[in-house]
């Protein structure tokens, strides 16, 4: 849990106070997104006043979340530009395959940190948002119906939970399998000179062929992964199917409003997916 802790503060480690500002707005905004439709779905009268302010939490969730993963980026190439610079020179000639491999390394890394400040953050916020926002909201408009299906929300979490650390452990290993084909196709053509002299193209098509054929069976295993993960939204349509069954049942004995009903659906499939 400590690891993980510091994992999350290390990629935000390069953030000034303008990039504070942007992720508090767009913090805001990824609420807003993700509060959208529990809210749309619980009072449809204000719909029009309720979409142009969904609209503007879109618009800084968007604009603020990009913004500062572009700023932290470029901080972070800048800060690693001068750290290489202030190497000696015998460095580079010593270490030219260490450093080959810690430049596409660095250069990977930004962009997976940018994309996960600029994209992945934002869509954690706003599906949280969501999840709370639509259960609430839920028990709010018919809490009897909402309290019989919420431990079907479980089929839904857990689930999507292991697909997506499934995914991530297949994408990193999928990384490191690039690099390492990255890194011969970047040695062969940093001197390709002394390639085509010795004739070792077709050695070097060897070698990089090989160390491609581990990603082809990760890739297999990324498909099969996804496949499963939205086949296993499937299951949506059962809970679906249950909450109308009980619900028509507490519209028939009861007394409770169909429309009502059908907003607690929408509202559970919507926030669990």
């Amino acid at each position: 849990m400590e690891k993980n802790k510091s994992f999350i503060r290390s990629i935000f480690t390069h953030a000034d106070g303008i990039d504070i500002l942007l992720m508090i707005v767009g913090f805001m905004g990824a609420v807003g997104d993700g509060v959208s439709t529990p809210v749309l779905l619980f009072d449809a009268v204000t719909l029009l006043y309720a979409s142009c302010g969904f609209w503007v939490a879109c618009f800084f969730e968007g604009y603020c979340w990009a913004r500062t993963g572009e700023r932290q980026a470029t901080r972070m190439r800048s800060k690693y530009l001068k750290a290489v610079l202030r190497q000696e020179v015998g460095y580079f000639d010593l270490q030219s395959t260490t450093t080959t491999e810690v430049i596409t390394s660095v250069s990977n890394d930004t962009l997976v940190i940018q994309d996960t400040i600029s994209e992945k953050v934002p869509n954690f916020l706003m599906n949280v948002a969501s999840f709370v926002g639509g259960n609430i909201i839920a028990f709010v408009v018919l809490w009897k119906l909402a309290l019989v299906a919420f431990p079907f929300m479980l089929l839904l979490v857990i689930p999507g939970f292991m697909y997506g650390r499934t995914l991530m452990g297949l994408a990193r290993k999928n990384r490191n399998e690039y690099n390492q084909a990255g890194n011969i196709a970047e040695q062969a053509i940093a001197s390709v000179r002394t390639v085509y002299s010795f004739v070792g193209e077709k050695k070097t098509m060897k070698e990089f062929s090989e160390a491609l054929q581990g990603t082809v069976k990760l890739g297999l295993e990324q498909g099969l992964t996804k496949g499963l993960g939205i086949g296993g939204d499937g299951i949506v349509f059962a809970i679906w199917a249950f909450m109308f069954w009980y619900g028509s049942r507490m519209v028939m004995y009861h007394g409770t409003r169909g429309g009502d009903v059908f907003a607690v659906g929408s509202l559970i499939a919507v926030s669990g997916r």
